[in-house]
């Protein structure tokens, strides 16, 4: 054969193995343009410029630079380049890009010197499993679109892309003997696949199954998510085999499964997890990812998790025969040589006492320390469950990431100083760092707390391993966003500095959004110091009006709804200790059906807090009329009573805790409203479990919201004023 014949054959089939994992820069090149285009409006000249090579460790780089007519970025890769345009805007005060708007303007000065900055990770995680059932299940295209542009101007680099993994296994269970019946029989609702795929759960209890339309349609989202990402540069973490497998799996493979417990939810619903000794779990993980790389492309890094929040086997040598079976089922599947077994490390820190460091060497005792990485999870747990314990994972690669948010709620919570300084600090002084490299975001759900997930992206582009000073990083947040930082924003600011957002509550909610209890469940607690921050805040509102910003109209009906909020726990906290004072028990349950309709009506004007824009996505995710009903309960059931049809409190109900307009006025406020009645023996009895389930079954029906007539930002101000007001009746 013709030798060059052979090079260039050789050559075809390197490109055709190195499918998903790299992209040439002409394609990242011209996906970082148009994601900047479409940020600027194309109203700016900008020149994209992938000439910059990565550091020894893989680290990006970028370097900006602008004469008074082009701004230019040199990069070495797509992301680098979409990270370094949005530093110039951030540092010219020109723009930002949010969850609930963008703003770009171009700067008056579009001039600057230039500005050069190598990142201190190599990888900058996004997502975690979980997110994927309270903020993200029914995106479409369009959604995940923005989503990935928000990435990119972020500086992120490696989400976790799971889309798809569904359909793969439906065909590799098919072809091991299962029928389609026995598979439906295991799947769940898109909201519950989270809890489905790390093996927490199973069965039709949780709104499933998926139907082969919505299979075909992931199918094809994943194709485009995953050609997306990879033409920016970016390195997704996609599904591998975790061991979880149908019930009706050992009726054809007798003797290799064992029922999974999760302690959250009751033990009827188990999935059933492959014995690691069983031929069948490496064959299993092996048919997976050879399907899933047929069908999307070789990839690189590939996520398992087998033991989220369930009992952790006792025996070394157990835990070594999973490590090796799940690591085989990878390098035995992927075509890629350099495959990674990628592992969310929340078990290491909400089992931290079960897990300690022999167990974690013990997993993975035959891996080799490249071919593994730890997306270590929530330093905000504290220090007795820090990574330090695992002496930096003993060599094998982990990201460090931030979990700010559990469940998707929308209570403003988290130490700026901590995302800001001390982790990074810490991370950067330990001699346990170990292999770190990485640094990321793993939020339950997002679309919520903008400043905070704005701050540790941020924090994770530093360079020279610096730390960001809080009061002039947060008057720029207010230039970029608004356009503006006035005297009053910055007093907001210091007050939000010294409450909310110098405390870490993991699950924040007041008792008014816990089932039937009405005093001392809820941990929302609000500071003196912030009531009367935010009326001064709303005291000068006619400065803010001048403002004439949808994004900060947004800020502050996130304000006045916490404030708000914050007056129903008092009044219903009242009201429930009333006894047998039934004037003023009426006089408070009216009050407090006003102000929870007021606060309802408020929340309507916030492009993301709303539960009709949620359950019509989860509709739109389906053609027919029973798969869009299905998918309108399963997305109302995960932020509400969580569990299938439940006859009892369930210790994962109420646990999304959102403030969400539709959802205050149609469950919340009857909810409160029935119980203080039967409290005081207004009315003879109210069935609070039936009317849960009630709502979840009436889905998607929802009262209409109360109109708001004039200025917004004017009634924002007297809602503010009612609340007030109504303390009157809470010191009565």
């Amino acid at each position: 054969m013709n030798r060059l014949l052979i090079v260039a054959i050789c050559l075809m089939a390197a490109a055709s193995r190195a499918q998903g994992t790299t992209t040439d820069l002409v394609t990242q090149q011209r996906a970082a343009s148009e994601i900047i285009n479409r940020f600027t409006g194309g109203r700016l000249k900008v020149n994209v410029e992938l000439s910059l090579k990565k550091n020894d460790d893989g680290c990006d780089r970028y370097i900006y630079s602008a004469t008074s007519d082009a701004v230019t970025v040199r990069a070495s890769s797509g992301v680098a380049a979409c990270r370094g345009f949005y530093d110039y805007v951030k540092e010219k005060g020109a723009g930002y890009c949010g969850w609930s708007g963008t703003r770009f303007e171009i700067p008056q000065e579009v001039s600057c010197s230039p500005v050069a900055l190598t990142t201190q990770f190599r990888d900058h995680q996004y997502l975690n499993v979980v997110t994927y059932g309270y903020s993200l299940p029914y995106w479409d295209k369009a959604r995940w679109d923005r989503e990935i542009d928000w990435m990119a101007l972020h500086g992120i680099d490696m989400p976790l892309m799971l889309v798809g993994a569904e359909q793969i296994y439906r065909e590799v269970f098919s072809e091991m003997g299962l029928s389609k019946e026995e598979i439906d029989e295991w799947e769940v609702g898109p909201a519950h696949l989270p809890w489905f795929r790390m093996g927490n759960l199973a069965g039709n209890t949780f709104d499933g199954p998926l139907g082969e339309e919505w299979n075909r349609r992931q199918v094809a989202l994943a194709h485009h998510l995953l050609q997306r990402m990879r033409a920016l540069g970016m390195k997704p973490v996609c599904p591998a085999f975790g061991g979880f497998v149908p019930k009706a799996f050992t009726a054809h493979h007798s003797g290799t499964t064992e029922a999974t417990g999760w302690n959250w939810i009751p033990a009827d619903c188990p999935n059933y997890r492959l014995n690691p000794a069983s031929a069948a779990f490496v064959e299993v993980g092996r048919r997976f990812l050879q399907k899933w790389e047929k069908e999307f492309g070789m990839g690189k890094y590939y996520l398992s998790d087998s033991f989220n929040e369930m009992e952790i086997p006792a025996s070394a040598a157990t835990l070594t025969q999973y490590g090796d079976s799940i690591y085989k089922s990878i390098t035995q599947g992927s075509s890629n040589p350099e495959a990674v077994w990628v592992t969310q490390g929340w078990t290491f820190v909400y089992q931290s006492g079960n897990w300690g460091n022999a167990k974690f060497k013990a997993l993975t005792k035959n891996i080799p320390d490249e071919r593994f990485m730890v997306i270590y999870m929530s330093p905000e747990y504290g220090p007795d469950k820090c990574w330090e314990q695992y002496e930096g994972f003993g060599g094998k690669e982990w990201c460090y990431t931030m979990l700010p948010n559990m469940g998707g709620k929308t209570f403003l919570t988290g130490r700026l100083t901590d995302y800001a300084q001390t982790y990074l600090n810490k991370l950067y002084s330990s001699p346990m760092r170990g292999n770190n490299t990485g640094f990321g975001l793993t939020p339950e759900g997002i679309e919520n707390n903008e400043l905070l997930y704005e701050l540790i992206c941020d924090a994770g582009w530093t360079g020279a391993e610096a730390t960001i000073s809080l009061e002039p990083w947060m008057e720029q947040y207010a230039n970029c966003r608004y356009g503006i930082c006035t005297k009053a924003q910055k007093e907001i600011y210091r007050v939000l500095r010294n409450t909310v957002y110098n405390r870490y509550i993991d699950h924040p909610r007041f008792s008014w959004q816990v089932g039937g209890n009405l005093t001392g469940s809820g941990n929302a607690e609000l500071a003196p110091e912030f009531y009367a921050g935010v009326d001064s805040l709303f005291d000068n509102i006619d400065e803010l009006q001048k403002i004439n910003s949808p994004l900060l109209e947004y800020e502050l009906v996130e304000l006045a709804a916490l404030y708000v909020s914050g007056y129903i726990e008092k009044i219903a906290s009242k009201a429930a200790g009333c006894n047998n004072d039934i004037v003023t028990g009426k006089k408070l349950i009216a009050s407090l059906d006003s102000i929870m309709l007021d606060l309802d009506a408020a929340l309507s004007l916030h492009p993301l807090y709303s539960l009709k824009r949620w359950e019509d996505w989860a509709q739109g995710m389906a053609k027919n009329k029973s798969s869009q009903l299905r998918n309108a309960r399963n997305a109302r059931r995960i932020v509400t009573i969580w569990y299938g049809l439940h006859t009892s409190d369930e210790p994962v109900q109420d646990y999304a805790a959102r403030i969400w307009s539709g959802l205050v006025r149609d469950f919340y406020r009857p909810r409160l409203i029935s119980t203080l009645k039967e409290r005081l023996g207004l009315i003879p009895s109210f069935n609070r479990i039936e009317f849960e389930n009630s709502f979840v079954a009436s889905a998607p029906t929802l009262s209409a919201a109360r109109e708001i007539k004039g200025d917004h930002l004017q009634f924002l101000a007297e809602i503010i004023r009612r609340a007030r007001v109504n303390e009157l009746l809470v010191n009565y």
